[in-house]
């Protein structure tokens, strides 16, 4: 029998037999792999089982077999029965029906059976040994002898109830009596809920799996990384499982509907096959896989894929299977060195380039190259000055996210390297091309690569001549080839110092161990007395890079500062009050006059 088959559910009915336990309800664990409805288990020592052949005759039955045989018990409403066998059993039955229960006790001296609620009936033995004694009150039943025992349980209503198989395992051990059932060796616990009607059969949203993957596997329930974003000509894929409240797949027979928007085309598959539409409808099996396919070649969709089962929905999701490169957008990023060849920029943990390049489907979904650097080409006739003499993608992409918090060296971008001659200057018009698997070609936009010699010298300078106190001031460390070009973009060496009365640092030092940019300069940003003793002055600001100082002087810079609002004196005060006084006098003179005039 297959893996598959046993996970079955079984209707109202049987669940192969299983060992001492509990007997629980929805919430309980995996349904068991043992369910199927027409074996109990084989009577052991020492076990306590609930007999899963349902019943044909509207009527439960207890058969006490003898150990290592095949038990023919059968249940009447056994809806649904766990994979345990210790004392955490769980089953859950309607209310109108019975559990027949067995057990093994080869090596007890007496057993009982009790239950919180119920009644018990047929208490019997194998062989010729007393049938048990049932108590008055139908809640435990008792056998006073050493033999294999079987007994039918009913519940009468509605609930949750315990039932427990007690023991007399040795002469030593306490022992179960008629007048104390619940005493000796607990040796079997079942947990069983009575419901009204059944659940099985009808889709539990609670223990439905459903997820999107990167292939046909077993359903998770959790989408799989990079199943939702494809590259394209990919096939996506649903997994999916559709189980009810006992957590068992429910038995395949009614309709399946995947539904997809945008045209796109699924098939309940693991394949797309031959498959052609956005609607495909199964009734051959409740755990399987829907296969999600462009409906026109290279032409990229962004779909959403509803199941359905019975009209209900079962989950809905999303996937994105990319088109072919439609748009290359190319951005300069650094200046290389005149005669080289190669550029490796490890300030944001990466290799670099002097130039990176990202590729857009025709609805601008991020694209990821094919075949590596393979299919990329320099468009020559754009080589047209005296310094790039060629350029060409040294990395390819090989992501759709950043994994770079600075954006500036992603694993989205494809990274390109310039060859420059030994003249400095800029080539303006530089276009890089990329050729999708069907043939077509894509240009880039025309962008910029520079070439320069190393640093040299510096110049630094600040955005303003004076600045109020809370203005925030940028100093910008310009460096220069031996030839007087903005530097090409390398390593400063050593740190530069940078010394600024009543200037705070914004942020961390930009010049330790750091690159210049792809203008060859380093920009500080400082906070404008924000922090000590507040002194409006003009001041002297000094910059040293050590490393440089040889060809050129330490750099000052000249600057002032000023109170965010000025000061009033005694003097403007007193001046004000003696205009006050002069407007009162003249406002009395004149209204004397007034006054005599009438």
């Amino acid at each position: 029998m297959s893996t598959k088959t046993l996970r079955k559910r079984i209707s109202l009915v049987a669940v192969t037999a299983l060992t001492a336990g509990v007997i629980s309800v929805v919430s309980g664990p995996a349904a068991s792999a043992n369910i199927a409805g027409s074996t109990n288990a084989v009577t052991t020592s020492g076990t306590f089982n609930v007999a899963v052949i349902a019943s044909t005759t509207g009527a439960a039955s207890a058969v006490a077999s003898a150990t290592s045989a095949a038990n023919t018990s059968t249940s009447l409403g056994l809806v649904y029965k766990d994979a345990s066998s210790t004392t955490a059993q769980t089953a859950t039955m309607l209310s109108t029906g019975a559990l027949a229960l067995y057990a093994g006790n080869t090596t007890a001296t007496k057993s009982s059976v009790v239950a919180t609620g119920g009644k018990f009936s047929s208490a019997t033995q194998v062989a010729s040994d007393a049938a048990g004694a049932v108590a008055a009150d139908l809640k435990s039943v008792y056998w006073a002898s050493t033999t294999n025992l079987a007994v039918i349980w009913t519940p009468g209503a509605v609930g949750t109830y315990t039932v427990q198989l007690y023991r007399q395992n040795s002469g030593t051990d306490s022992a179960p009596s008629a007048a104390v059932p619940a005493a000796g060796t607990l040796t079997g616990q079942i947990t069983v809920t009575v419901v009204a009607a059944s659940a099985a059969g009808e889709m539990s949203s609670v223990y439905t799996l459903c997820n999107t993957a990167t292939s046909a596997t077993a359903a998770t329930g959790t989408n799989a990384s990079g199943s939702t974003n494809l590259a394209n000509g990919s096939t996506g894929f649903i997994n999916f499982t559709i189980k009810d409240a006992y957590q068992s797949e429910i038995t395949a027979g009614d309709p399946l509907v995947a539904t997809a928007t945008n045209g796109a085309i699924v098939n309940i598959s693991s394949t797309i096959g031959t498959a052609t539409g956005s609607t495909s409808v199964s009734v051959a099996d409740n755990s399987a896989t829907i296969a999600v396919g462009q409906a026109t070649a290279n032409a990229p969709v962004t779909t959403t894929v509803t199941l359905t089962f019975k009209g209900k929905t079962v989950c809905s999701k999303t996937i994105t299977i990319q088109g072919e490169v439609a748009k290359v957008v190319a951005t300069p990023a650094a200046t290389q060195t005149i005669s080289a060849s190669s550029f490796t920029d490890t300030t944001y943990g990466v290799a670099g380039g002097n130039f990176r390049v990202q590729l857009f489907d025709s609805a601008n979904n991020l694209v990821v190259p094919l075949n590596g650097t393979a299919r990329f080409a320099q468009v020559a006739e754009s080589l047209d000055g005296a310094s790039v003499t060629a350029l060409a993608i040294s990395t390819a992409a090989s992501a759709l996210a950043s994994t770079d918090a600075t954006g500036l060296w992603p694993s989205v971008n494809s990274l390109g390297t310039v060859t420059c001659s030994s003249t400095a200057g800029e080539d303006t018009s530089l276009n890089i091309a990329y050729q999708n698997p069907s043939g077509s070609a894509v240009v880039s936009n025309s962008f910029a690569a520079r070439c320069a010699g190393l640093p040299y010298t510096y110049k630094a300078s600040l955005d303003k001549a004076s600045y109020k106190q809370g203005e925030v001031a940028t100093l910008t460390v310009q460096f220069l080839d031996i030839k007087g070009n903005n530097a090409a973009t390398a390593s400063t060496g050593t740190a530069g110092t940078v010394t600024f009365n009543q200037l705070s640092r914004v942020g961390g030092d930009p010049s330790a161990n750091k690159k210049t940019d792809i203008n060859g300069k380093i920009t500080h940003t400082f906070a404008i007395g924000n922090s000590g003793t507040f002194t409006p002055g003009t001041y002297i600001g000094l910059v040293s890079y050590s490393d440089y100082n040889t060809f050129g002087a330490v750099q000052q810079v000249n600057y002032s500062v000023i109170e965010a609002v000025a000061s009033v004196t005694n003097a403007d005060v007193l001046k004000s009050i003696v205009a006050l006084i002069a407007s009162i006098n003249k406002q009395i003179q004149a209204l004397q006059k007034l006054i005599l005039k009438r």
